[in-house]
């Protein structure tokens, strides 16, 4: 597979991957106009377009636009990209399909982490529910590793620790919810579904910002990522340093999750599917950070879309909707393994 390199930066990367990113690039691009524009009040695409970006159109597009659609679009598409990333980062670290934030338990820990925060403080705002959420994967994650660790992380110890952890934080975050006050444990249970409705600016902002610290972090270790799959001895001999690439590696991967949870809640599926159907369009021998990402949130938007324009009495939130269609996938894993690997 021939590689390509772009610009004076030195990034190289393979033609099919960089081509694949284009692609799904523009796919992203026209589903976001088509969520800009089409709805139970229809825009034109001009109109959606400029009242996405700001630009006043006047009634009704510019509240629709400006105030519903857009940044409900914007939300799916940097969550789904988020969990498109954590999901590709695990399952390189580990060499496992199975291993993604949500299929571990990550994703529980971090919406107990955010309940708990919900239960305690009174006054919550989108950051102090994020913080929680990023202790509560933190938390988790760590009870995870020291389960797993055998001298080294056993792949399949990390993934039945991890469900179990998975189960411990479900029954903690259900615990909580009896707890709470009536009102409270409505909003939080419609939470913990995971939904993109009602999302505003607020939440686009923060999921950007955590993309924004997170990626350049995620870049600079992509080759000691990449190099990591050939082996650590081999990474070791090619100068990488295993343990803080690891390290830094899994707490991106973590915050990836926990922001992800703390903006939509808990969306299932999204971070085990996305890594693995990029894999398969670029053909890559490793991780494919990009296009993971770029999957996601193409993967997220449709969900949610096909959440949006279903029958009023057939809607559900897209948590919902990704943990069915993401359901069957997972058992075709399972009989792939069963059959020894045999696509």
């Amino acid at each position: 597979m021939k590689n390509l390199t772009l610009g004076r930066l030195g990034i190289t990367t393979h033609r099919r991957t960089f081509a694949v990113g284009l692609v799904l690039a523009a796919v992203l691009a026209g589903l976001f106009v088509f969520a800009l524009v089409v709805g139970k009040a229809d825009v034109t695409v001009w109109d959606g377009i400029r009242a996405a970006v700001g630009v006043p159109v006047g009634p009704p597009g510019e509240f629709i636009v400006g105030q519903v659609r857009a940044p409900r679009a914007l939300t799916a598409i940097l969550i789904g990209a988020m969990l498109g990333l954590s999901g590709a980062i695990l399952q390189s670290l580990t060499r496992n399909p199975l291993a993604s934030p949500d299929f571990i338990g990550i994703t529980m820990g971090a919406g107990t982490g955010a309940v708990l925060t919900l239960w305690l403080v009174t006054a919550t705002s989108l950051w102090i529910t994020a913080a929680g959420a990023a202790i509560g994967a933190l938390v988790t994650s760590a009870l995870i590793l020291v389960l797993a660790w055998r001298r080294v992380i056993v792949p399949l110890r990390l993934i039945l620790a991890g469900i179990g952890m998975g189960f411990v934080a479900q029954a903690t975050t259900q615990y909580l919810l009896t707890r709470m006050d009536v009102h409270d444990a409505g909003n939080a249970l419609g939470w913990l579904v995971g939904s993109t409705t009602g999302r505003t600016w607020t939440h686009v902002t923060f999921a950007a910002v955590a993309l924004a610290v997170l990626v350049p972090v995620l870049l600079w270790h992509a080759r000691a990522l990449r190099t990591m799959e050939m082996g650590d001895d081999t990474a070791r001999a090619l100068g990488v340093s295993v343990g803080r690439s690891r390290a830094v590696l899994a707490l991106c991967s973590v915050l990836l999750a926990a922001a992800a949870t703390a903006v939509s809640g808990p969306i299932g599926f999204i971070a085990l599917v996305a890594p693995a159907l990029a894999l398969r369009l670029t053909r890559s021998a490793g991780v494919a950070l990009i296009p993971s990402a770029l999957m996601g949130a193409v993967l997220l938007l449709v969900a949610d879309q096909a959440s949006q324009l279903s029958p009023a009495d057939l809607q559900f939130p897209v948590g919902i909707f990704t943990a069915a269609v993401g359901a069957p996938y997972l058992l075709w894993l399972v009989w792939r393994a069963s059959r020894g690997g045999q696509s």
